[in-house]
Formats: C-alpha cells, structure tokens, sequence
C-alpha cells in the first residue's frame, strides 16, 4: 500500500499521506495490495472502483490523497402518517452536486395554493402547519364541514377542497351560462370569488379556452363510445344558420329511440361552412360530419326544408353514401334510400299560411294599426288597461304585433286582439277622435276571427311538431291530412275573402302533399291505436273512387320495408351449419344450383304467418287513461312491451318512430348559437363555437338521464 502511494506522489510532486486504519480495515479482506489508480488527466478526480458501500481511495492531480470513507448507506424512506399530509403533495426532484454527484431532494406543494417547501422527513410539519393555519385558516385536528340539505333534513359531511374539480365546475358554468372566456379577468369576480377562497387560482383566458375543448374532446368520446354500443339506425336534421360574425355554420342534430325505448337526439357537429351554400358542398360536408361518428351505415333519413338547394343536397349525400357503401359491400339506406329524404312540415306549413296571409292582409290592416297606437303611447296604454279593467280581463298577456316574414306572429296578434276585443271597441268609443281614423269595424272583427279559426289548425299542428323529445312521426299523417281536408273544405266557403285564402293556401299545399314522405304514413301504421284503419279513412276522404289502390300502394311499401328489415336480421342471425355429405354434394353439384335447388324448401319450413299478418290481425287498441288525468297514449312503451312478440317489426318501429318531421330541432340550437355568439363573444374561433355549442348540448341532455344502452 506504502508503495503504491509512493509512486503516485512521486509522480505529482506530493508527500504521501499516513495510511489510517480505517484504511487498513477497509483492505484488510483481500490481503493483497491494491491497485494503483488509473492515470488521470486535466482536473479529473480519480477514484478506486470500490464495492458500493465500502471504501474508495479519493486522489486528486494537486497531490493531495483523501482519507478513505466508507460510503453512506442509503436510508430507508420514513412514512408519512401526519394528517399534514392531506394537504400537501410530495414530488422528488434529482439535481446535480457541486461535486458532480446526483442529489435528490424532496419538496412538499400545497393542494389549496402554489407553496412549496422542502419536504424531507427530518424537517418536521411545523412549516406546514403553519403555512394551512396562515394562509387557509386550518389548524391541526380542525375538519372542514359541508352542509347538505336534503328534503327536510340537513346533513353534516366532511369536506376536503379541491382546486381541479372547483376548475371544471367554473368551466361548466362557462359552457352551460354562455359566459365569456375573459371572465376570469373580470377584477370584481375575481374578488368575489377570493372573498371565498383567498388563494383560488385562476386560469388565464387562454388555458381555459384549452381546458373547455379538453373537456369537448371527452364528452365527445364519451357520446361517440355510447352510440357505438345502440343497434339501431339514427334519423338526422340539418339546417344553416349565419352568425353575427358573417360565418355560415351547418347543425346536424341526430335523433334516435334508445335501448329503453326513449327518445334521444344531440348536435353532433357545427362545422362552419365556407363558400357559396350549394347542394353539392351542403352534401359533402353533412357526409364528412357523419362519418367521423362512424353513422354513414347506420342512417335512416334526413329532415330537411324545402329550399332548393337541400333538394340537390339530398341526392348529392345519397350518391356519396352508395359510393362509400361500395367500399364495404353493404347497403348504406334503407331500400336504396327511397325514404330517406324528409321535409320540413313547419316549413312547409309556414309557406302555405305566407301564401293565405297575402290574401287577407288588407282585412287585417286595421287592427294591427290601432296595437301600435296603443303600444306606442304610455297615456294609451294606461286608457287600454282600465277598459281591459272593465270588463275583468287579464292585462298582463300584453298585445304582441306581427312580423312580415312569421305567419304565426299573425295569428298571436289576432288571437290576442280579440281577446280584447270588447276592450278595444270601449276604448274607441270613449276617444273617437283619436281612433275614427283606425277603428275596425264589426265586420272587421269578424273576420279576423274566421281567420284566427283557420290558422289555429296550422298553430297547432306547428306547436305539436316541433316538440323533439317525444315521436311525432306517428301523428303526422293524421294532422297533413286533416289540413288537406280543411283546405278543401275552405274553398267552398260563403266568405270570398276566406275561399280565396284557402285557394292560395291549396295551391302550395298541394304541390307538398305530392312530394311528401311516404314512410311517415307508415308509422302511423305501426302506432297500435291506428294500424291500417286510420289510413284507409283518410284515403276514402280524400281520393274517394281512388282510394283503395291507394291503400294497396300504401301496403305495399308497409311490404317494402318489413321485408327489408325481414332479411337485415336474417343476415345477422342466420347460422351456417358445417357442411355435411349431401347428395347435391355427391353428386359435384356447385353451390348456386344448391342454392337455388333448396331456397324454396328453406322458405317453406318458415312460418306462413309473418309478423306482419299477425299484427294486423289483432285488434286495434283502445286507449284508456287508467287514472282519468288525461294521460297520453306512449307509444314507445307500448312497442317496448311488446318487442319480444314483434321482435323484427319493432326494430322497423324503433327507427320510424324515430324520425322527425320537422327542423326545429336544429334551429333550436341556433338560438342557443346566438347567445354564444353575442356581440360580447364575437371574436370566437369555429372550433370554439362548435364546442360549446355540442359540448352545451350534450351536458344538457346527461342531465336529464343517460343513454341507455343496455
């Protein structure tokens, strides 16, 4: 050992240093001398590879030799069982030594703020408790109560704070309230909200845009895992809208019956649309929203309205769904999609009443002028009041005026005017001379009030159709052909006036009616209240000699689609026996003459009665409500009791009942597009507004109960 040492300082210049007998000790184990060290350059430290744990022989250039130390040995990590613990995180950090060796440190973040402090065991909490009793008012054994009422009774539970989760709850406020992204720069919310909590820490603006479409991306998810699990086809609404930023945006909204039987629909994309709204572009983009759910196989029919440009995008969306198809060798659409094209019902209403509005508009006219005397002075207003006062009627409905471009705005006007009829001619009478030159006559009056009678069945039928959370298919059929009637019936009115707006309301009608959904009657067929007998009723009424190969062609296509859905669920599932030894097999013959041989025999071995025959065949059920309230029929409980009996029929029930007859659905999200867009929040990106507006919706409808798919 004396050696070794001797010709290392002899080559640096340095005294060798006395061996201690740590050092002795340490070597004592081999008996045999070290070995020297290796030779070192520039400032390098050479070291003696010893076991981890033992001894190393510490030479540095300048001569000088370190005594030799035993290495620490590297302590076992102390539990952490103070309750201090519950509001502090602890994280390791590796960084170099001023030696060059790794050095670990241990630090400790607080859960309620942003301080950190070096966290070792050795170091004791009373740093941290000192910091909760400081800054969060908490001392130690102090619990934090929640209370909870829950009907009569308060309940009394622990609370622990949690800076993430208060984070989401204010970014759903934000998507749920329409509230701008720069509300957390607000200086008096902020204020508010550290009244409550001092050291809540908010987001910048920016991180809670990323944070909002972070939590877009898992709703997104969470819908598209869920619609994947449902087995049956989805009935789709689109319509344009334009916000205030100059920016088209298309809705496709999706409706479909859940595996519960209840109604269910969700915007699944507003994608903004850019260039000229054509057919071709309006189909491209409907397709591409679709197909990034994965539903371009699994559609029933699209609700669209009536401008032209939807009729070319109707047929462009066909042909790419049947050029997609080709590619997985399965029919997208239900009988090559021949009922896939829906139109709007409240659209198609609202064209018919503009065109009987023009007609009466003159008889109207005077009416609409005294409202907006009265509405435009407060010293009217108050004389209004105390003659609606007089004869006891309510003044709080107020008196609504009509706008050009919405007929039921017409009849809201009308509809009220002659509920204040009696007031109105009082007032008149006590101010002629204000009023003479506006007054309504009587016959005026009367026939606003034949007016209001003919447009009440275009209300109701507008109001009944625009609901999206209960089937309305079934009852289409009934209210198109009740105003078809009625328009007829209007024609041969006595009233000039009356026939000549019921002449101009068929007209559009008619060229409607003839291009309508066929598929619609069909559902009415599978309401059990109605079944055939219904359709065959209005058939007599409104073909006469004609009706009943009407009513065969009707059957037909009842036919059309049964035996669609027939063949859908013997493809899914027949079962393919292994092949056995046969005859036709003996004997070479290949498998299409087999096939052709033993389809008649296959055929014959089904049952002769289809579902079809059997449901027609009972009888037509008879809606009671068992509690007397006026309870509507449901349908879908209806079919949802009865599946197992009808197992192929209800699955065609599923998806009929399912589509909607009118758009509103879709123009009920521009509404809510509109305070999302607002003057407040016009500098929104697309992306944005398309997460906030599904994001919106889909949080709306959880709350209302899940999907369900079981």
């Amino acid at each position: 050992m004396a050696s070794a040492s001797g010709s290392v300082c002899a080559s640096t210049g340095a005294s060798p240093a006395p061996a201690s007998h740590d050092t002795l000790v340490g070597t004592s184990q081999s008996q045999s001398a070290p070995k020297p060290p290796r030779p070192t350059t520039g400032n390098e430290t050479a070291r003696d590879p010893a076991i981890d744990g033992g001894l190393a022989n510490v030479i540095h250039l300048d001569g000088v030799e370190e005594s030799l130390e035993p290495a620490a040995k590297k302590r076992r990590d102390k539990k952490t069982t103070s309750e201090v613990w519950d509001y502090f995180t602890k994280t390791t950090v590796e960084k170099k030594g001023d030696k060059g060796n790794i050095e670990v440190e241990v630090w400790a973040k607080c859960k309620k703020c942003a301080f950190k402090t070096r966290g070792e065991s050795n170091r004791g909490t009373t740093v941290f408790w000192n910091h909760l009793k400081n800054k969060h008012n908490l001392v130690r054994g102090q619990q934090e109560l929640h209370l909870q009422s829950g009907g009569n009774s308060t309940v009394v539970q622990n609370f622990k704070f949690d800076p993430d989760d208060s984070l989401k709850k204010f970014y759903k406020a934000v998507i749920m309230h329409d509230y701008p992204f720069k509300m957390v720069d607000h200086e008096f919310f902020v204020d508010f909200i550290k009244s409550l909590r001092p050291h809540f820490a908010f987001k910048c603006r920016t991180t809670t845009r990323n944070d909002t479409m972070k939590i877009y991306s898992d709703e997104k998810k969470m819908l598209f895992d869920q619609l994947k699990l449902l087995s049956c086809r989805f009935s789709a609404t689109m319509d344009m809208w334009t916000s205030n930023q100059n920016k088209g945006y298309m809705c496709i909204t999706i409706h479909w019956i859940d595996d519960n039987w209840g109604m269910q629909k969700r915007i699944i994309c507003l994608p903004h649309v850019k260039g000229r709204h054509g057919g071709e572009l309006l189909a491209h983009e409907f397709v591409k929203g679709v197909m990034d759910w994965h539903l371009e196989q699994r559609l029933f029919s699209l609700t669209l309205d009536n401008a032209a440009a939807n009729n070319k995008c109707v047929v462009a969306v066909v042909k790419e769904l049947n050029d997609l198809a080709k590619i997985r060798k399965s029919p997208p659409l239900i009988c090559g999609g021949v009922f896939f094209h829906v139109r709007c019902l409240c659209h198609i209403l609202n064209l018919v009443a503009q065109n009987g509005l023009t007609v009466i508009s003159k008889s109207v006219k005077n009416i609409r002028a005294i409202i907006v005397i009265v509405k435009n002075s407060t010293l009217q207003w108050e004389e209004f009041q105390k003659c609606a006062d007089f004869f006891g009627l309510d003044n709080k409905s107020g008196l609504p005026l009509d706008v050009a471009t919405r007929w039921n705005s017409t009849y809201d006007m009308l509809s009220h005017a002659l509920y204040y009829r009696s007031a109105f001619e009082r007032l008149v009478y006590l101010h002629k001379d204000k009023y003479s030159h506006c007054a309504p006559t009587s016959d005026e009056w009367d026939m606003a009030e034949s007016f209001c009678k003919c447009l009440k069945i275009f209300n109701d039928a507008t109001v009944l159709f625009s609901g999206c959370q209960y089937p309305t298919a079934n009852l289409f059929w009934w209210k198109f052909c009740e105003i078809k009637l009625a328009l007829r019936e209007w024609c041969g009115d006595a009233n000039i006036t009356i026939a000549s707006m019921a002449e101009a309301m068929q007209k559009k009608y008619d060229k409607y009616w003839k291009r309508t959904n066929i598929a619609l009657a069909v559902a009415c067929f599978l309401d059990p209240r109605y079944k055939k007998k219904l359709v065959e009723y209005f058939m007599l009424k409104i073909y006469k000699e004609r009706a009943l190969s009407e009513v065969s062609r009707f059957m037909d296509v009842v036919k059309q689609l049964f035996q669609a859905y027939l063949n859908s669920a013997l493809e899914s599932t027949q079962y393919v026996p292994p092949p056995e030894p046969s005859a036709a097999n003996t004997l070479g013959v290949n498998s299409d003459i087999e096939d052709f041989l033993y389809k008649d025999e296959d055929a014959a071995n089904r049952d002769e009665i289809s579902e079809l025959d059997v449901y027609m065949k009972e009888k037509i059920f008879r809606w009671v409500d068992p509690c007397g309230k006026g309870a509507q029929f449901d349908v879908l409980s209806w079919w949802k009791s009865n599946q197992v009996k009808y197992p192929v029929l209800s699955r065609l029930a599923r998806d009929v009942l399912a589509v909607q007859v009118s758009t509103v659905a879709s123009e009920s999200a521009f509404s809510s597009s509109g305070r999302i867009v607002s003057k407040f929040r016009s500098s929104l990106d697309p992306e944005a507004v398309e997460a906030l507006v599904c994001t919106k919706d889909w949080m709306l409808a959880s709350s209302k109960g899940k999907i369900d798919t079981s």
